[in-house]
Formats: structure tokens, C-alpha cells, sequence
């Protein structure tokens, strides 16, 4: 029997498979092993509890394992592959297949077919293909430049309007929202924790869901607008596959992955509504994507090459 591993190693965690050549046998998961963010010793412990644990669950020797797949970004970078390929030789038997974290989601959703993932978490990050297998992409510029209706972009935008509204005299109800829920007394510590560089502003997404859903209007507007600013992005990936490919867009599938897409419907609510209105022949995929699942799809289409 033929073993496969994939792994999805993203900014704040590390999920890997085990499977055979039709179904997954385990799943693990730990912290990040992107060796960019949390350097060699970080990443190296948590690369090994993820192997180590997937071999546990499914009683399955790594050393027998046919082929493994890592998706992460930074997959061209030296230091990146090097380290993982060094890694994964030590821990892990067959052959390995780096690539870039949008190209596992992106096979995740339409192994090898035409279709268009949205990736919004943390950040953001749209990726589209033709019949053809030609690719294109917008975002992911991170949160400094861009991410569109990201966590990171979404936070950020609702502390804006929150003081846009302070700005006009109002004392909008979110403001103690966000008080309540960062462990802080007035605006003015907001002011002095909000621009602290590398504020997690992701982290203010679950108040801010929850105050739209019980109708607050700067909530609900930011979500809205955050929705639709994502669509922008996605209809430049549209629009580049209608040109290589004419007519793609009746019928091409839309799929979604990441945490706000699998969690906060009123952005890819707001972002199907602008969509449909520019490409009303478009499917949208239900659920959310699997990134592993793409990885092994790779590792598997390594053998088969």
C-alpha cells in the first residue's frame, strides 16, 4: 500500500494528513512551522509534533510514506525549501513536492480543473485558472498594503469607523465593544494599543461579528464594505481568465477558504452579491475549502507523473 502526507504550514499553524491512495487515515495539527515567522527551533518543534502525531493516530511508519506534498508561501525561497527539504529528509521517507500554499487551496477546491479560490483569513489572496491550466492572481500584498476583506483589514477598518464616528461627536456602541473585549477602559487607550506596531487587529473580528449580527450599523457597514471590497479583487482574476479564455466566466466556480470566509457570512455575502451583479453566470461552491486536501492531491499526481 502507497502512503501519502500533506501538509498546509501556514502563519499560525501547521495541518497535515496521512493517507493511502483513496481516503485520509489522520489528520494533526500544531503550531506554525513557517520558518520565517517563528525561526528554525520554533518551526523545527512544531513541524515534528504535527508528524509525530499523525503517525500516532494512524499507526502508520513515516519512513514507509510514498510521497509528501508542503504547501506554504515562500515556497521559491532558499532558505525555505532548503530547511523543509533537510527537515522532511530526517523525519520522513519518499519523495517531496514544495509549493506554494494558493496553489494547494486552489487544487483543493478543482483538482486540476478551471476555477477561482478566495482566500480570506487573516489576510487575503485570490487565485484563478483556466481549462488550459494557465494561472492568475490579485491580493495578498498583506495587511499593510492590502487583504481586502481580511481579519487583519476588517479589524482595522472598524476601529477607523469607530472614530470617524467619535470624530463627528457620536459615542457608538461598538466603541465599548471594543473596550469590553480588549480589558480597557476609554478611547484613548485604544488610541495608545491600536497603534502599537503589529496590533492584531484580526483579533477584534469575533466582537465585531457578533455586534453585526445584533444590528449594529458600524459593524454591520464594515463587513459589508469589506465584502465588496474583496469582490474588486476577485473580479480582476474574473476578468484576466474572460480574456484568456472567453465565455470561462458562465459557469466558472467560485470556492472560499480561510477563517472569515468560514465564519463571517455578511463578507462573502456582500462579495456573491457584487460578483453575481457583474457575472450573474457564476456557481459559487458551498462550504468552505480543505487546503490538505490539495496537497495530497499533489503528492499523489507526484507518483502517477
Amino acid at each position: 500500500m502507497k502512503y501519502f502526507l500533506g501538509l498546509d504550514i501556514g502563519g499560525t499553524k501547521t495541518a497535515c494528513a496521512l493517507a493511502d491512495e483513496q481516503r485520509i487515515l489522520g489528520r494533526s495539527s500544531s503550531g506554525s512551522s513557517k520558518v520565517l515567522r517563528v525561526g528554525e527551533a520554533e518551526a523545527s518543534i512544531h513541524l515534528r509534533e504535527a508528524l509525530d502525531e499523525v503517525a500516532a493516530k494512524t499507526g502508520v511508519s513515516l519512513a514507509n510514506v510514498t510521497a509528501s506534498c508542503i504547501g506554504t508561501s515562500g515556497a521559491t525561497i532558499p532558505r525555505v525549501t532548503n530547511w523543509l527539504r533537510e527537515q522532511m529528509a530526517a523525519q520522513v521517507g519518499g519523495s517531496l513536492t514544495l509549493v506554494g500554499d494558493e496553489v494547494i487551496t486552489l487544487d483543493a477546491a478543482f483538482p486540476g480543473a478551471a476555477g477561482v479560490i478566495v482566500i480570506a483569513g487573516t489576510g487575503s489572496n485570490v487565485i484563478g485558472r483556466n481549462h488550459s491550466g494557465w494561472m492568475t492572481r490579485a491580493g495578498g500584498w498583506g495587511p499593510a498594503l492590502a487583504d481586502e476583506g481580511s481579519g487583519s483589514l476588517l479589524g482595522q477598518q472598524a476601529l477607523r469607523n469607530i472614530f470617524t464616528a467619535i470624530n463627528a461627536g457620536e459615542e457608538p456602541p461598538l466603541l465599548h465593544r471594543v473596550l469590553d473585549h480588549l480589558g480597557l477602559k476609554t478611547k484613548e487607550d485604544i488610541v495608545s494599543t491600536a497603534n502599537v506596531l503589529g496590533f492584531p487587529f484580526a483579533s477584534l473580528m469575533p466582537v465585531i461579528t457578533q455586534a453585526a449580527r445584533e444590528g449594529d450599523d458600524i459593524a454591520q457597514a464594515t463587513l459589508r464594505h469589506g465584502g465588496e471590497e474583496l469582490a474588486g479583487v476577485v473580479l480582476h482574476v474574473i476578468g484576466r481568465l474572460a480574456k484568456s479564455e472567453p465565455g470561462i466566466e458562465n459557469g466558472l466556480k467560485v470556492a472560499c477558504t480561510g477563517s472569515i470566509a468560514e465564519h463571517v457570512h455578511e463578507v462573502t455575502d456582500a462579495m456573491q452579491q457584487t460578483l453575481l451583479a457583474k457575472y450573474p453566470g457564476l456557481k459559487f461552491v458551498p462550504g468552505t475549502v480543505d487546503s490538505v486536501e490539495g496537497a495530497l492531491y499533489h503528492a499523489r499526481k507526484s507518483v502517477e507523473a
